[in-house]
């Protein structure tokens, strides 16, 4: 019973959606639905649902979980052919920085996406049509729709058209660069405990937060970020501390080499050196 009325409610979203966009979305895409009501579900967000008799699993979400993966595999072979020289470190981070929810978000942006979204009054109210969050999530599950309703040569075409073209772009701005990642990495890298991060204040109104974070370490904070998420919070602050780090690694290093005395020289140790450059001369001769 409950199915039956979970695929009434899609058809009507997607009987909205038709009147609503036409095939707009569907030309903004690049790829058009079979079943498009496989694109409308993937356009309902779940505080969508609040208050209305239809299952949870009618939200987004489980093809946000599929298109998710989708993005990885497909990035990654990507990576994979194009960069035949990298070592798996940098295709990592490459892959982390072009599948981020900036990067999505992005896009999803320039295709008036947040428009077509089915979301409650109040996520609406509060600016979820154009929350990062949310645009992503719509990204992953119509790329999920797209594999339902094609195939997965279908989803590398449409990645294709609007991810791999830009890859060198989205890679090169220093915006983009995870320095949460990076920061990890460098801890690890010298056998330390990963770092904190701690919420020191959200301010502003729902729909407009602005969080400030800090990276604490060993008792000690190493930087503090503002943004408009905590995620972008946390990059904010790890992009400092990895920089104090950094900056505290070059300093004992340069401190070691002013301590570090000459070795002496005398009539002995010159000697050493003259007898040994004869034994080896002797040697190549033999």
């Amino acid at each position: 019973m409950e199915e039956k009325q979970g695929k009434n409610v899609i058809r009507r979203i997607f009987l909205w959606f038709r009147k609503k966009s036409g095939n707009d979305l569907e030309k903004s895409l690049g790829y058009e639905f079979k079943n498009p009501e496989y694109l409308a579900h993937a356009l309902v967000h779940r505080s969508w649902l609040s208050g209305k008799e239809m299952p949870y699993w009618e939200n987004n979400e489980r093809l946000e979980f599929l298109g998710d993966s989708v993005l990885n595999m497909l990035v990654t072979e990507y990576l994979y052919k194009t960069y035949p020289h990298l070592p798996e470190g940098d295709l990592s981070k490459m892959k982390s920085v072009i599948v981020s929810g900036q990067a999505l978000t992005k896009i999803a942006r320039s295709w008036n996406l947040g428009s077509y979204l089915r979301v409650g009054k109040g996520e609406a109210k509060n600016g979820g049509r154009d929350r990062d969050s949310v645009l992503e999530d719509a990204f992953e599950a119509i790329l999920g729709a797209i594999y339902l309703d094609s195939d997965i040569k279908q989803c590398r075409k449409f990645l294709e058209k609007h991810i791999f073209p830009n890859v060198q772009e989205v890679v090169s701005e220093s915006d983009f660069i995870n320095y949460k990642s990076a920061l990890l990495e460098y801890m690890q890298a010298r056998s330390l405990p990963a770092p904190d991060y701690e919420v020191v204040s959200e301010s502003g109104p729902e729909h407009c937060k602005i969080f400030e974070m800090t990276v604490m370490y060993d008792g000690h904070e190493y930087g503090r970020g503002k943004g408009a998420s905590k995620k972008k919070a946390e990059q904010e602050a790890a992009k400092e501390a990895l920089a104090k780090f950094q900056a505290e690694e070059a300093a004992k290093t340069n401190e070691a080499l002013l301590n570090t005395k000459p070795q002496k020289v005398t009539k002995r140790s010159i000697a050493r050196t003259e007898k040994a450059a004869r034994e080896a001369a002797k040697g190549k001769k033999k």
